[in-house]
Parts: structure tokens; C-alpha cells; sequence
């Protein structure tokens, strides 16, 4: 029996090799066979059921398990091209029709069917019509959202690709994906973060626009459950993409937070390239940058100091955030105004299918969120708000000079999503914020508000359209008294409008191109003083205001050349005009700052005479081009070798003192002394994936020019003439960065470490001295306020049980760059300090252990952790004074804001 059924088997794939060549499928299959995808069988071998779960087996493999376990009379050459294919399958309860069409859906092979359900494997072809052989099928485009199918929410960068790898493409930052596709069956196959794979196939006959659905667990389909823990890796290894991370807010939300507040600017610290100058504040450096060189942007609207309790929280509360991206190296040309990095911050849409919300307690403050649908379903809305109520603690006690004390911060998080057809939305989310502080007279307050309203809309599935009009505002206002009757108050702030055109055209699934435009207008008060109580004499006192128009527009392509190499490259064209009401001084020789030479110090330049603009002229005006391209070449199927070029732009300075912001500090645009900061980044990188692994090892070098300092013993406060305090000199920063990361496992977390340096320098200008030994320290390069030469830090989630979540993450740094005094002199009794040269010291080893652990039970959670466990005390900064004991000697005085900071929070979902 078996040499009969093996002479059958002989004959059948014989008669195909005649009939059906390998390089082509003639229009008329032998008589009595068919197409497998054009039967639908009632009963026999095609409808049995089977289940499998084969990864990474050959399909060759994977079709026989199939006909071995439906006992189906099965017919494949081993040497047709595609056997050998990898392939990944896992079914449960699937007919063996079905599961012959997955299998086989993206692959150069089809199935026939003949007399007794023989199946028989052959090559797949163009059909042949008229003497005339098909060779270019048209294709077609298959488009959408990806959404949460269980609250119709989006989901972003997604991965989503069709035949087994062959299409691949990542969805945007607003869930939106497009693939072009022949006719036919094609698998298709989506990967998230946070969610289960969804596995399926697609006919295709004409162009699609369809949602795809992600669950969080087990997706179901067709009476085809497909069940994996895999997650994807946060970035491909075969996307262009460099310098690019997002941040894995599932595995931030069990780590250990400060005095129970979640917050994603201290994670975002946690990754390369990225440090902090400071434990007490929020505000981060990205490869050897200044603070103010980070766009930080919600929903688009820029948020110039998104800080609470003067840095140590930020303004993000985790219960309204979605997604967080931070672009680093290979900066998209849509971003600019900034040198260093964008940090793209996303709130939710809300739940469009019910109502739900979450509330929370914390030490510090309380949380409280509520999402639903829109009447008629028509969209969905999320809000949250959060306050603290250090206040309310201090009211209630007994001591007068206490329970007077104003002290507290809230915020207000909304969004409203609003559906056009299949394909659009429109989206209206704003923000507003506070902090506020007072005793005794003296009051202060800051805060930030932002709103955006946004049009969303793909037309014939190929062109996504975005528009957007952003409006935000920061300001900060001081109360202090000066005599016992009066008080005054000091305010200042900036305002900012914009609108923003972007817009993406589909030409394939391989060619991409971007394109658009944005026009913004700023407004910048560096302070008004005016008395405010009482009859003072104090006169009212007011910097004039600054006023700025910004535009840019830009262009850029996203393309494949085969499956090895992929560009992204663009130009971005961007202008700046400084606008009147204006006042500006002309000095001799041009020269705000002289160097003296024989003091060895920065003065003042001569004033001659002045200029005055009025309202809407122009003062100033600066533009140029911006240039940025990324390069991808394959070496294997999941690892790539990557390099990148950024040039960047910046037109305003953040006006500051410190390492670490306050609130206190102004914005100082581009003007007649100001010049735009401008830096130039290269890169060079590897990036792979294994399994759960997530690795990438980058290199950069970036140069900078017309970077901000400022001269010794500069006073910056209320000061009218900011040119002559501050100095514009050329920076570099050259630095390797490595990242593991583990997404799913018994373990999940990462590993990033950063070898890097970052310096600066400032010449005296020639035009006031010719000594080339002129300038802050000589004119030399030095480290810059934010050099760290080590920045190591490790973080590690390990679930117990159901129930019990445990966190812990372990940071290590060198010091940072401070001035020590190298002698003294005695003057007039007093002991006067000589200090070395600017930031050729430094502060103590950093290093820092934090644990947390996570109960969850029913619709509840509680934290509850330690910040700085071993309670050691890092130095912030270091003072010299002398002792008080024996006032002939020296003492270093080190500044530390934490020791061990214990946290709980308890949280309920409902």
C-alpha cells in the first residue's frame, strides 16, 4: 500500500513538473484540481482542526505537521523555492484549510486541491490571459488605525508587516499605518508593547482602509486564537530610525518613585545619553547639552519649564500620559528649535467604549482620572487632575508661624477625540498648572498652560494630513515686602502661538516622503516690578518686552532599497526674526563685552547711542538650513549597522545661573548680540534584537557654536542689557552610549551605560583684545556644567506570583564639574579666596539604589518603596568657609538633598 501511495505521490508531482512549471501557473489547473483558497469544504481532511505551535521551523516542516495531523493526502517538492522559508505558527482549534492558508500567505508557493482533497504544493506565478503573461500585479493599499481594542484608544509606533517580514512598516506618532500590497491573500502580522501579537490574513481586490485591534491578552480571530508573551522590540532593527527611544511606561510605573509620585522625566534619566544635574529636580541633559536645549513638547504645544515644587516633580502626570518618545541623535525635519533633543509627549484619547478612572494617594499629593465616550459615541474624552496638600497639613497645625504657609502644586490634564468617518478626528487637549508658595508676606508662584487643537485626516489611504494650532503660556509672579506696610510684586513669563502643517504621502510601503510647514509667534517679558501694597516709593520698573516670529518649512523621504538598506534624509529651512517694540544700544566697536586684559576680566563695552523699533518692525533676522539624514544597512535579519547626520537650530536661550533651572529664570531670544545657536551631530551606531533582547551600541560626536555662558560675578536680575553679561563660545561632545533592554521574561528592565565628555569654550572676542591667552580660562576648552564622564544605570522588574510586583533601579555616575578655590589671601582681616579655573574640579562618585514593591488586588494597587536605600547622601554641590570655631582655617561644606526617602501610594481603578 505504501509503494502505491508512494507511485501516486511520484506521478501527481511528475504531471505538475509538466503541466505547471516552476517559474509560472498556467490559467487552467489540471482537470480536476482547484485553487485551495477558492474551496470552502463542508466536511472531509480540509476541515478537521489542529493546533500548532512551531517557531522558527522551516515550512516545509510546518505543512507536514499540518497534514500529519488532519491525515490529509499531502504532495510537496522540498526543493521549491520558499520551503525553507522560517516560519513562525501558532493556532489553536483552526481548520486544516485555514491553517495551509496562513502558512503559505506571503510565500512564492500556493496550494491546489484535487479528486479526494489531494492537496498539492506548486510555485505561485502570474495568471496568463490572452497569450499575455502578467508580470507587475497592481497593488493595492491597505491603511488605518491601530487602536486598543478594548477602549478604541490608539496605539503608536506600531510595527505592523505582511508576509512573514517581506512588508514591514511602523505605524506614526498618531497609530496611523499604510502597506501596499499585491492582490491576493497576505498574512499580516502587528506587534506592540503592552499588547498580545495580532496574527490574521487579508484579501486584497481593491484599496482597504480597515482598523486594526490590539488586545492586551489573547487575541481571537475567526475561531483562530493566537496566543504568544513575545513582545516586540521597542525600535526595528531594519527602520532608519537612530537616536531614538521610547519610553516603556508599563515598566516605569513599577519602579521606584520619590514620595510616591510616578513621573517620566526621571525615568527618561534612566537612558542613555541622558543625565541630571541634580536629584532635587526634573531637568535633564541629553548628550552633553544645556537644559534649555531640550524641545519638550505635549500634544505639540511646547512646554518651556514643565516643572512642580521648584524641579522635583514635572508637570506630567502618569494617569494622563500615553506615550513618551525621545529623539536624540536622528532628529526628524518636522522638529526644530532646539540643538539637543525632542521629547514628543502624547496624552491619552480615553476610553471611547466605557465610562472608567482611576484615583490615587500618595504622600506628596492625590491623583484622580475619569475617560469615557462622547454622547452618541461619536469620540472619547480623558481628563485628570492632581493637587498636593502639603498646605492642608500645615493649616491644621496648632503653630502660628506654620499653619500660615501657603505650599501647594495642581494640575488639570484634558483631551477630547472627536471620529470623522473611518478616517479622521479632531482633537482638542489642553493643560494648565501651579505652584504656589507664601509666608510672612512673601509669596510665589509659577505655572504652565498649553492647549492644542488638532485635525487628523487620511485621504485615499496614501496621504496623512495633520494640522495642528498650539498656544501655551509660562509665568511666574513673586510677592516680597519691603518695609512693614508694603510689598511688590515682580512678574514675567512668555507666550507662544503656532500653527503646523504636516503632511505624509504614501508613494509605496518602501517610499515615503514629508513635507511641511510651521509659522509660530512668541512674546517674552523678562520682568516687571511694581509695588503692589501700601504707598511705597519704590517706581515701577519693567525690562522691555521681547517680541519674535518663527517659521519653517521642511521636506524629507523615507525609502527602501531592497531589504538591507533604508534612508530617511530631509532638509528643514527655518527663520527667525527679533521684532520691535525695541530699544537696542550701539556700542563701540560693536562690542558689548570687553576683555581686560590687565585685570584679566570681562567689563562692559562703551555705549555710543541707540535705536528704537516700533511695534511689528524688524530687528533682527536669522535663517538657515537644517539638514538631517539616517541610513540603515541590514547585516542580518535582526541586526543593522546605522548612521546618522542632525544640523540644528536654536533661536531662544534659557537666561540662568545654575546647573538645575528654577522657576525664576526667563527665555532671551536671538537679537543684534545674540546670536542662534547652531550644532552639527554625527553618529554611528549597531542595533539587534534576540529574542526578548533589545540591543544597541551608539557613538556621536556633536559641535556646537554660539553656545550661552556668562562672565564672572554676572548679575543677570532684572537686567535690561543681558549682551553684556553673557558670552557665546563653541562646545563639543563625543561619547558612546550602550543599551540592553528585556521586554518580556521572569526579569524585565534595562542596562544603559554612557562613556561620554562634554566641553566648552569662550575667547575673548577679537575685537577687543589680542591676546590669544584672553577668555574664560584661557580661552581653552573645559568641561561643560554637565559633564559626566561615567553615567551607569540599571533597571529590573520582577513580578511574584499574581499579585506582587518588585522594582528596583541602581544609578552610578562621576562627578560633576564644579570650581574649587586653590589659595587664599588675608585682607583687611578677612581671608579672601582664589578659585582655580572654571570647572576643573569635581564633585564625589554619584551612586544611588532605590527598591520599590507593587501589590495589586482586585481593582487596587499599592507601592510602596525607598529612594536611596543605603541613605547615602550625594553631593549636589560643594562650598568653602571658614570655620567658625577657628576662623584661620577652611572648611568644604557639601550640599545634599536626599538621604533614604521612604514612599507609599495606593491607587484604585474603577
Amino acid at each position: 500500500m505504501n509503494v502505491i501511495r508512494s507511485a501516486t505521490r511520484l506521478v501527481t508531482v511528475a504531471v505538475f513538473a509538466l503541466v505547471l512549471p516552476r517559474s509560472s501557473v498556467a490559467q487552467a489547473l489540471p482537470a480536476g484540481y482547484a485553487a485551495l483558497d477558492t474551496v470552502r469544504p463542508s466536511s472531509g481532511p480540509l476541515t478537521v482542526l489542529v493546533t500548532l505551535d512551531m517557531a522558527g521551523k522551516p515550512l516545509s516542516d510546518v505543512l507536514a505537521e499540518i497534514a500529519r495531523q488532519g491525515k490529509l493526502s499531502f504532495v510537496a517538492d522540498r526543493t521549491l523555492t520558499g520551503m525553507t522559508q522560517v516560519t513562525t505558527l501558532r493556532l489553536v482549534g483552526a481548520s486544516v484549510r485555514d491553517a495551509l492558508l496562513r502558512a503559505l500567505a506571503g510565500t512564492p508557493l500556493m496550494a491546489v486541491v484535487g479528486p479526494g482533497d489531494q492537496v498539492v504544493i506548486v510555485a505561485r506565478a502570474p495568471a496568463r490571459g490572452d497569450a499575455r503573461v502578467v508580470t507587475h500585479a497592481p497593488q493595492f493599499h491597505l491603511s488605518g488605525y491601530v487602536r486598543n481594542k478594548s477602549t478604541s484608544e490608539l496605539v503608536r509606533h506600531v510595527m505592523v508587516t505582511a508576509d512573514d517580514g517581506a512588508v514591514r512598516r511602523e505605524s506614526n506618532e498618531e497609530g496611523f499605518y499604510f502597506l501596499s500590497l499585491p492582490p491576493g491573500t497576505h498574512r499580516l502580522y502587528v506587534r506592540a508593547i503592552g499588547f498580545s501579537p495580532f496574527d490574521t490574513t487579508v484579501t486584497l481586490s481593491e484599496h482597504v482602509i480597515t482598523d486594526i485591534l490590539l488586545a492586551p491578552r489573547t487575541v481571537v480571530l475567526e475561531a483562530v486564537a493566537v496566543q504568544s508573551t513575545a513582545d516586540r522590540p521597542d525600535l526595528d532593527p531594519r527602520l532608519p530610525d537612530m537616536g531614538v527611544v521610547r519610553l516603556d511606561l508599563k515598566t516605569a510605573r513599577m519602579t521606584p518613585v520619590i514620595l510616591g509620585e510616578q513621573d517620566a522625566m526621571r525615568s527618561l534619566m534612566l537612558l542613555p545619553g541622558v543625565s541630571s544635574t541634580s536629584d532635587a529636580s526634573t531637568s535633564f541633559n541629553v548628550r552633553g547639552g544645556a537644559v534649555d536645549q531640550n524641545l519638550i513638547l505635549l500634544d505639540e504645544s511646547t512646554l518651556y519649564n514643565p516643572q512642580h515644587v521648584l524641579g522635583f516633580l514635572s508637570v506630567f502626570n502618569t494617569d494622563a500620559i500615553d506615550d513618551v518618545t525621545l529623539y536624540k541623535g536622528s532628529i526628524p525635519a518636522r522638529f526644530g528649535g532646539r540643538l539637543s533633543s525632542v521629547v514628543d509627549i502624547r496624552q491619552r484619547e480615553g476610553n471611547a467604549n466605557g465610562f472608567g478612572g482611576s484615583a490615587s494617594l500618595g504622600l506628596l499629593s492625590s491623583r484622580t482620572s475619569l475617560e469615557g465616550p462622547l454622547p452618541n459615541h461619536i469620540g472619547s474624552f480623558m481628563i485628570a487632575g492632581r493637587r498636593s496638600y502639603a498646605d492642608l497639613l500645615l493649616h491644621a497645625s496648632r503653630d502660628t508661624s506654620i499653619n500660615t504657609t501657603i505650599a501647594y502644586f495642581y494640575d488639570f490634564n484634558s483631551k477630547a477625540t472627536i471620529r470623522l468617518g473611518t478616517s479622521g478626528a479632531l482633537i482638542a487637549s489642553g493643560y494648565l498648572g501651579r505652584d504656589q508658595f507664601g509666608d510672612n508676606g512673601f509669596g510665589a508662584g509659577w505655572g504652565n498652560s498649553s492647549g492644542t487643537l488638532r485635525w487628523n485626516q487620511a485621504f485615499g489611504g496614501r496621504l496623512f494630513s495633520k494640522v495642528s494650532a498650539t498656544a501655551s503660556k509660562y509665568d511666574y509672579k513673586l510677592d516680597f515686602p519691603l518695609e512693614a506696610t508694603d510689598t511688590v510684586t515682580w512678574l514675567a513669563g512668555i507666550k507662544s502661538v503656532a500653527l503646523k502643517v504636516d503632511e505624509t504621502l504614501h508613494f509605496t510601503d518602501r517610499n515615503a516622503v514629508e513635507f511641511g510647514l510651521d509659522i509660530g509667534r512668541d512674546e517674552f517679558s523678562p520682568g516687571r516690578v511694581a509695588p503692589k501694597v501700601g504707598d511705597s516709593e519704590f517706581e515701577l520698573h519693567e525690562i522691555e518686552k521681547r517680541h519674535g516670529l518663527a517659521a519653517a518649512g521642511y521636506l524629507g523621504q523615507e525609502v527602501d532599497i531592497g531589504s538591507r538598506l533604508s534612508f530617511r534624509y530631509g532638509l528643514r529651512f527655518s527663520a527667525f526674526q527679533r521684532k520691535g517694540v525695541a530699544t537696542v544700544l550701539r556700542y563701540a566697536n560693536n562690542a558689548p563685552l570687553v576683555f581686560n586684559t590687565a585685570l584679566g576680566r570681562y567689563e562692559s563695552g562703551v555705549v555710543l547711542d541707540s535705536m528704537t523699533y516700533g511695534p511689528g518692525a524688524t530687528v533682527s533676522t536669522f535663517s538657515g538650513a537644517e539638514p538631517r539624514f539616517s541610513a540603515r544597512f541590514g547585516l542580518t535579519e535582526n541586526s543593522s549597522l546605522k548612521a546618522s547626520f542632525a544640523r540644528t537650530r536654536q533661536y531662544l536661550q534659557l537666561i540662568s545661573r545654575t546647573n538645575s533651572p528654577t522657576p525664576l529664570d526667563v527665555w532671551e531670544p536671538a537679537g543684534p548680540f545674540i546670536k542662534p545657536q547652531l550644532a552639527d551631530q554625527v553618529a554611528l551606531g549597531y542595533s539587534a534584537t534576540a529574542g526578548a533582547l533589545e540591543l544597541s551600541a551608539e557613538t556621536y560626536f556633536k559641535r556646537s557654536s554660539n553656545v550661552v555662558d556668562f562672565v564672572d560675578g554676572a548679575d543677570i536680575v532684572l537686567k535690561d542689557r543681558l549682551e553684556t553679561s553673557i558670552l557665546q563660545g563653541q562646545g563639543r561632545a563625543y561619547g558612546l552610549e550602550l543599551f540592553a533592554r528585556r521586554l518580556t521574561g521572569p526579569v524585565t528592565g534595562w542596562i544603559s551605560y554612557t562613556l561620554s565628555r562634554a566641553e566648552q569654550r569662550f575667547p575673548a572676542p577679537v575685537a577687543t583684545t589680542s591676546d590669544p591667552a584672553a577668555g574664560i580660562n584661557g580661552g581653552r576648552y573645559y568641561p561643560s556644567p554637565s559633564d559626566k564622564t561615567h553615567n551607569l544605570s540599571i533597571v529590573a522588574v520582577y513580578p511574584l506570583g499574581n499579585r506582587w510586583t518588585f522594582g528596583s533601579t541602581f544609578a552610578l555616575a562621576s562627578g560633576l564639574p564644579t570650581t574649587f578655590p586653590t589659595s587664599r589671601y588675608m585682607v583687611d582681616g578677612l581671608l579672601v579666596a582664589e578659585f582655580s579655573g572654571r570647572n576643573t574640579h569635581r564633585l564625589p562618585l554619584y551612586h544611588r539604589l532605590d527598591l520599590s514593591a507593587t501589590r495589586t488586588a482586585g481593582r487596587g494597587e499599592l507601592q510602596i518603596g525607598v529612594f536611596n536605600v543605603y541613605n547615602h547622601f550625594n553631593a549636589q554641590s560643594m562650598q568653602f568657609r571658614q570655620s567658625e570655631s577657628a576662623p584661620l582655617v577652611s572648611e568644604a561644606v557639601q550640599l545634599s538633598v536626599f538621604g533614604a526617602v521612604p514612599s507609599i501610594s495606593y491607587t484604585f481603578r474603577f
